[in-house]
C-alpha cells in the first residue's frame, strides 16, 4: 500500500471521527441548554363568596372569600357599582367580615346589585371580574306547617297548612305575612332522599297555606317557596306521615 493511500485514509478516518465528535458536541450542548422561561400564568378570578347575603331579624356576619388560578393573592376588593358606574366598597381582604343588621336597612336595598371583584396579586398585577351579588330580606315558615291527620290510610285526605313570612328591615324589625307567593307542596317517599313537586299553591293575604293532598304511601311533607328577587328562598320543616 502506497504511502500516499495511506495517509488519504487516515485523513478520512480522522474527518470521520472529528465530523462525529462535533455532532456529540452538538447534541451535549443541546441538552446542556437552560428550558426557556415559561411564560407567566394569566391570574383568573373563578369566584368569590358568599355572592348572596341573606339578612335576618338579628345580626348577620359572613367571611368573604375570592378564588383564583394562575397567581398568588396580594389582596382583593369587592365593589358594588350603580348604574352610572360608580363603585363603592362591599368588604376587602384586610377584613373579610362582614356584619349586616336589618335596623341598619331600609326594605328598598334588597335586591340584585352589579359588583366589580378586583384582585391584586404577589407580583402587583391587577385582575378585574364583573359578576353580582344579591342582598336579599330572609323568609321562614317558622313551625307553622303541619300535615295531617297521622296517621292515615291508603287514599286518605291530608290537610297542609303554613305561613309564610318575610322579615321587615328598618328600626324595629319583625316578620311580616308574605302575601300572594307561590309555594310548592313537596314529598318525600319513605326510604327515600329527594323531595319531589305535587303541586303549586298560592299564600293568601296573611301569608298562610291551606291545601290538600292525597296519601298513598309514608313520607314526608314540606312546604318550599323557591325566593324572590328582594327576598331568600325557604323550606319549612318536614312533617312525616305514616300510611298503614
Amino acid at each position: 500500500m502506497s504511502a500516499s493511500l495511506t495517509n488519504r485514509n487516515r485523513a478520512t478516518v480522522l474527518a470521520a471521527a472529528g465530523a462525529m465528535a462535533l455532532s456529540l458536541m452538538a447534541v451535549g450542548d443541546a441538552q446542556a441548554a437552560p428550558a426557556a422561561p415559561a411564560a407567566p400564568k394569566k391570574c383568573t378570578i373563578k369566584s368569590y363568596s358568599p355572592s348572596t347575603f341573606v339578612v335576618s331579624e338579628v345580626p348577620n356576619e359572613k367571611e368573604f372569600t375570592v378564588k383564583t388560578t394562575g397567581c398568588t393573592q396580594k389582596s382583593w376588593r369587592i365593589f358594588l357599582v350603580d348604574e352610572n358606574g360608580a363603585k363603592s366598597l362591599l368588604i376587602q381582604s384586610v377584613a373579610p367580615v362582614l356584619t349586616l343588621e336589618a335596623k341598619d336597612l331600609q326594605n328598598e336595598l334588597a335586591g340584585h346589585y352589579q359588583a366589580l371583584v378586583t384582585v391584586k396579586s404577589t407580583d402587583d398585577k391587577t385582575s378585574k371580574k364583573e359578576t353580582t351579588f344579591a342582598l336579599l330580606r330572609k323568609s321562614t315558615f317558622g313551625k307553622s306547617f303541619d300535615a295531617g291527620p297521622e296517621p292515615t290510610s291508603p287514599g286518605a285526605t291530608l290537610n297542609l297548612v303554613g305561613n309564610l313570612r318575610r322579615v321587615t328591615w328598618g328600626a324595629n324589625p319583625i316578620y311580616q305575612a308574605y302575601a300572594n307567593r307561590t309555594v310548592v307542596v313537596q314529598f318525600r317517599a319513605a326510604g327515600t332522599k329527594a323531595f319531589k313537586k305535587v303541586k303549586s299553591v298560592k299564600t293568601d293575604a296573611t301569608g298562610r297555606v291551606a291545601t290538600t293532598v292525597t296519601a298513598n304511601t309514608s313520607g314526608a311533607w314540606r312546604l318550599h317557596f323557591a325566593g324572590s328577587a328582594t327576598t331568600s328562598a325557604a323550606n319549612s320543616a318536614a312533617d312525616g306521615v305514616k300510611v298503614n
